[in-house]
């Protein structure tokens, strides 16, 4: 997954949080990023067997009325397995099924396999549940037809990599739904655990969740000046501030034609990093809040974790060669460009030349973007165990 269309997937996503018409948006990126002729996110109600469409592509309005009988049927083998994989995180595809249940072709027999997805010319999916709480399943599911190979485990990391937001994102969305009959109160977001903060367009705080309250009076890597969300460190300041500009697409000459791959911003913290995105709001929350131009802004905080990162992996993962995927590994675990020449026993006009290459390979454009990208990609750079 190229940086650009993973970052427009991820802010599609939490744009979809504040606004669900927003899906209609990350539909389209899902069928790019994985290839598919249907992509579909739904709500299963286990008490009524009832399929609930949330936003369904590639999907025919006559298929929808029969899903249910035939996806509850007693021979559908997702029904046996439902405790044990319609968890979230738990990414499912048909190969992952067989080998759970240790038979081959089980899919390929059921009447929902050939009532329901082989007349649509589906046979192969990649999918995952966001969502499990009280009888409710949130499922994304996308289908590839036979003439397409299966869904690889390249895509598998990548997709459980992006549904990690996903579930996030339908996490805030639901908060908002409780929270709608209290239109005035922003501490919807008080019970989730990410550091959350809304700013108007001069970056002045208008609301922090306890979690970024905390992160701010610790000053790790971001504080409060004058009611203003600035970098505890100075030099860092410019950049907050073209990536907050730029989030909110005002235009600013710093700021035009910044790509979606600088959504994410990775900035020094004490132990570690902290990585910054910011989401322009738009929908109904909009309406509560004193100023239409608003962002939200959410930081993780990732101590030392782009540590431990193999080089094996960056060159498995961007093409690197081994001494290019040093150069990153040292980057990444905190090292300067000068420090990582030294520790590599090259001079710094070699770094510089190997950083160039390994900017190329990685679609990063600076050292800050190179970290974070590792960074936000260690899922896929961590090799995951099989699904038994």
């Amino acid at each position: 997954m190229t940086a650009t269309l993973k970052e427009e997937l991820i802010d599609a996503v939490y744009r979809a949080a504040l606004d669900p018409s927003a899906w209609q948006d990350v539909m389209p990126l899902l069928r790019q990023r994985f290839p598919s002729n249907a992509q579909t996110f739904y709500l299963l109600h286990r008490a009524t067997r009832r399929v609930q469409p949330l936003c369904l592509e590639g999907v025919q309005s006559r298929w929808i009325g029969c899903f249910d009988k035939l996806y509850f049927a007693a021979d559908n083998p997702w029904m046996r397995v439902s405790q044990a994989l319609h968890r979230p995180g738990i990414v499912r595809t048909t190969e992952r099924l067989e080998a759970h249940l240790r038979d081959e072709g089980v899919l390929y027999r059921s009447a929902y396999y050939n009532e329901w997805m082989r007349p649509q010319r589906f046979r192969h999916n990649l999918g995952n549940t966001l969502l499990a709480e009280d009888g409710l399943i949130a499922n994304i599911t996308l289908f590839r037809p036979p003439d397409m190979p299966a869904f690889d485990s390249e895509e598998v990391r990548a997709f459980e990599s992006l549904s990690s937001h996903m579930t996030r994102a339908l996490r805030m969305s639901l908060q908002l739904e409780r929270k709608e009959r209290c239109p005035a109160s922003t501490a919807l977001f008080d019970a989730l655990p990410q550091a959350l903060a809304l700013l108007d367009e001069q970056r002045r705080i208008l609301y922090a969740n306890a979690s970024m309250e905390a992160l701010l009076r610790g000053e790790r890597g971001l504080r409060v000046r004058h009611g203003e969300l600035v970098a505890a460190d100075a030099a860092t300041q410019p950049r907050l501030v073209r990536h907050l500009a730029g989030a909110l697409g005002r235009g600013h000459d710093d700021a035009r034609g910044a790509s979606r791959a600088d959504a994410l911003l990775c900035i020094a913290a004490p132990g570690g990093y902290l990585s910054v995105r910011a989401i322009p709001v738009h929908g109904r929350i909009t309406q509560h809040l004193p100023t239409r131009r608003t962002l939200l802004v959410m930081v993780d905080e990732a101590p030392g974790a782009a540590r431990g990162v193999s080089c094996g992996a960056i060159e498995r993962v961007y093409g690197c060669t081994p001494r290019e995927a040093r150069l990153a590994q040292l980057l990444a675990e905190g090292s300067s460009l000068r420090g990582a020449a030294q520790a590599m026993g090259i001079t710094y006009g070699s770094a510089r030349v190997y950083l160039k290459i390994v900017f190329q390979k990685t679609s990063a454009r600076s050292q800050a973007q190179l970290v974070g990208k590792l960074l936000s990609d260690r899922s896929t750079l961590e090799p995951r165990p099989a699904l038994h």
